[in-house]
């Protein structure tokens, strides 16, 4: 059991299996076709997984042809029996080239979905910036496509094309899964997913909500009356106390000079009365 299918088996089956049920449709008993994408999944490389749904009057044992990209290399291949992850039977694929891209081949014995688990080449990452692209061929039956995207925790400003429908799942480890509106592919039809997000930073998307951000403009227009009520009630600075008088220090003017034989002491103002105690 590969660590990939321990640690996303919450989110592999939000898609998945739910269209087990659905009616048979006449393209080679694909009731559909489920793609998980991660820019960066657990060794840092590009990670998919890639189920496919049998229809329900498809005979077993039954063998399922499951679409790769090129280059991919398979991880885990074999039954999904939608309970503990551990219980999967696992089955060993062979990888067959077909135009542009691949496909892997194995038998299913005990139920109608296959799953592939694989890796690609890394993403492009410049500073907290990831950019990924994943170009799909389809090697196999024509049939209806569900993408997602799972992104690793704590990401913002993210970017999909073709954007998702409705808002991203969240599972316990902070991942969360944007699914794409389903698309119907011929044989060697594409499909292109452009992702581009920022790493470490809120889960939420790396902005603050349209609430949050008025409840703090609020705040700061409280604080701000606040302070200017203050400053009113603030009572008016002391008066600086008067600087003492410097003693003995101070030119006189000639008109002030005694004459001579006069009694100085007379005319000299009382330098005491100025003294700062």
């Amino acid at each position: 059991m590969s660590r990939i299918r321990v640690r996303v088996a919450s989110l592999v089956l939000v898609v998945a299996l739910m269209m087990a049920f659905a009616p048979s449709l006449a393209y080679a008993g694909v009731s559909e076709y489920q793609v998980q994408f991660a820019p960066i999944g657990l060794s840092g490389r590009m990670d998919i997984i890639v189920n496919v749904v049998l229809s329900p009057d498809t005979p077993l044992p039954a063998t399922v042809r499951v679409p790769l990209p090129k280059g991919a290399t398979i991880l885990w291949s074999g039954e999904i029996l939608g309970g503990d992850p551990g219980d999967d039977p696992a089955h060993e694929a062979t990888l067959t080239a077909s135009g542009g891209a691949q496909y892997a081949e194995f038998t299913l014995e005990k139920v109608r979905v296959a799953q592939v688990e694989a890796e690609l080449t890394q993403a492009t990452t410049t500073g907290d910036q990831v950019e990924a692209t994943l170009d799909w061929i389809n090697t196999t039956d024509v049939g209806t496509y569900t993408f997602s995207v799972r992104l690793e925790p704590n990401v913002g400003d993210v970017k999909l094309s073709p954007t998702a429908e409705g808002s991203p799942q969240v599972n316990s480890d902070g991942e969360s899964l944007y699914v794409l509106a389903p698309v119907r592919l011929e044989k060697d039809g594409k499909f292109t997913i452009d992702v581009t997000y920022r790493r470490g930073v809120a889960a939420s998307g790396g902005g603050l909500s349209p609430l949050l951000l008025g409840a703090l403009g609020l705040l700061v227009i409280t604080v701000l009356a606040l302070v200017v009520v203050l400053l009113k009630q603030s009572p008016a600075p002391a008066a600086a106390p008067p600087q003492p008088r410097p003693t003995g220090s101070a030119k006189r003017s000639s008109q002030n000079t005694p004459e001579p034989g006069a009694d100085a002491s007379a005319d000299e103002p009382d330098d005491e009365a100025f003294t700062w105690d």
